[in-house]
């Protein structure tokens, strides 16, 4: 029997409800869950921020402990309730359900970092240029935070948005997808409870409608937003038609480069999880995999040697590594570009639109002999689809890795020093791993890229004060 979740908008500590203006069906059991939920509109919008501009102020009157304490508990909650909120998101998802408990985790760890962070948001005092007077430097909340959420990690990226809000004393106002709001709830309830003032964390369902109304809204302060390049063109000139502060991650076209020297094993490894690892719906997936000649042919065959082993099923299961994508609709989409690659010429060595696989599970797939001018060279497929790039040496492979306008990550393969350290230095992008899959980063480093990739402030760790908070300036002299 299909279990029905129907989801209200939470603003200020309150039911909103209304119709079911979006439906999102189990992507890996239709049969198994149904999620409703409502569309918010700019009266919502609006009562939300103003909601948030009280609770700004009654965090401030709360202190720095009471918000540490608060982002404390929020973690032990997350800890304590990990295996819950994993089935939750491997059902309303279809991510395999030890990734999703990975992700949980990582929220949980998310919140635990900026506990502490809430304590160290230390200021400067030094003395003037004028004989007798000091100067003050303080790192203000920017105060009403909209945040927008995708719905491949639907707790860790609220987390590294929401958690770093707080902790630097800001309020915020959140829509996450309309695909993982059944996820979002968990998380916003776990939050409630939590201890703080009512509007410190606001959420409104919905879809693109709900997330212009929100952008659109007067006294946001601050937009941070996570999601697709056109969809952040509109949240862009939406901030800046509100003259408010901007912070937006869109994804990649993501670049692993493995040279003749490199372990088998390691460059197999990173490809594949890179490539496949959550069914490829993570914006530092490896979709470009470029190789030199010397051991292309090797590398082809291993690897598609261990993607046959990739056990692709029922995320509940925690046999299961690869889980379907999130919605029917994203099928659709990776379908008809996985076709357009196909149409140009290239035969997939595995997978392709002949490999059918039910409900919204899709085939790894791999080409091989992908040019730099192509779909695949250029625009993001957010599946667990990849290109192998042949390339003749380090040169042409830093040339292939740099030939488009996305730069969020990439990474190298190499026992090379040299080849390690040029790569550090000449790749176009925010993120560089070294023998690690490009995908998979910590919660206490900077995040973000470069290009059309990002634009704003880093996410994540200390760099996240940035955007959360205004530096203030103070002169005084005692008389």
């Amino acid at each position: 029997m299909t279990e029905t979740i129907r989801l209200s908008h939470h603003v200020a500590g309150r039911m909103v409800g209304g119709g079911a203006a979006f439906t999102q069906a189990s992507p890996s059991d239709p049969d198994d869950l149904r999620v409703e939920g409502p569309e918010a509109d700019a009266g919502l919008a609006d009562e939300a921020v103003a909601a948030a501009r009280i609770a700004v102020d009654q965090l401030d009157r709360a202190g720095i402990e009471a918000r540490a304490d608060a982002l404390a508990r929020i973690g032990r909650t997350l800890t304590a309730e990990a295996d819950r909120l994993a089935l939750l998101a491997a059902r309303e998802t279809g991510k395999a359900i030890n990734d999703a408990k990975g992700e949980v985790m990582r929220a949980a760890r998310t919140f635990d970092f900026f506990a502490g962070e809430a304590l160290r948001n230390i200021g400067e005092r030094f003395t003037s240029t004028r004989p007798g007077a000091m100067v003050e430097v303080e790192y203000a909340p920017v105060g009403v935070v909209a945040a927008i959420t995708p719905w491949n990690f639907p707790y860790a990226i609220p987390a590294w948005k929401i958690a770093p809000a707080i902790a630097f004393g800001n309020a915020v106002v959140w829509k996450p997808s309309e695909i993982a709001s059944a996820s979002a709830e968990a998380l916003r309830a776990i939050m409630a409870s939590a201890g703080l003032p009512d509007g410190t964390v606001s959420m409104l369902l919905g879809a693109g409608g709900a997330g212009a109304a929100l952008t659109g809204a007067d006294g946001v302060d601050a937009i941070s937003f996570t999601g697709s390049v056109a969809t952040g063109g509109r949240v862009a000139r939406a901030a800046a038609e509100k003259g408010v502060r901007v912070q937006m991650e869109m994804g990649g076209v993501n670049g692993l480069i493995i040279l003749d020297d490199a372990d088998l094993g390691v460059a197999v490894d990173c490809a594949i999880n890179g490539a496949f690892f959550n069914a490829g719906q993570r914006c530092t997936a490896t979709s470009r995999i470029i190789v030199t000649n010397g051991i292309a042919d090797r590398f082809i065959a291993a690897f598609i040697e261990r993607a046959k082993t990739l056990a692709v099923g029922d995320p509940r299961d925690p046999k299961t590594q690869i889980g379907s994508l999130a919605a029917f609709r994203q099928k659709t989409l990776i379908a008809s570009q996985v076709e357009q690659v196909e149409a140009s010429g290239l035969t997939p060595l595995i997978g392709g639109s002949a490999a059918t696989m039910p409900h919204a599970f899709f085939a790894p797939t791999l080409f091989d002999h992908a040019q730099t001018d192509s779909l695949m060279g250029q625009e993001e497929i957010f599946g667990p689809v990849a290109g192998i790039f042949r390339v003749a040496d380090f040169d042409e492979a830093m040339a292939t890795l740099n030939s488009n306008r996305y730069g969020l990550s990439a990474g190298i393969c190499t026992r090379s020093l040299l080849h390690a350290e040029e790569f550090k230095r000449r790749a176009r992008t925010g993120m560089r791993m070294v023998n690690l899959a490009t995908a998979g980063v910590d919660y206490h480093a900077p995040f973000g890229g470069v290009g059309i990739s990002s634009f704003g402030p880093r996410e994540q760790g200390r760099a996240a004060r940035t955007f959360y908070t205004t530096t203030r300036t103070a002169y005084q002299l005692a008389v």
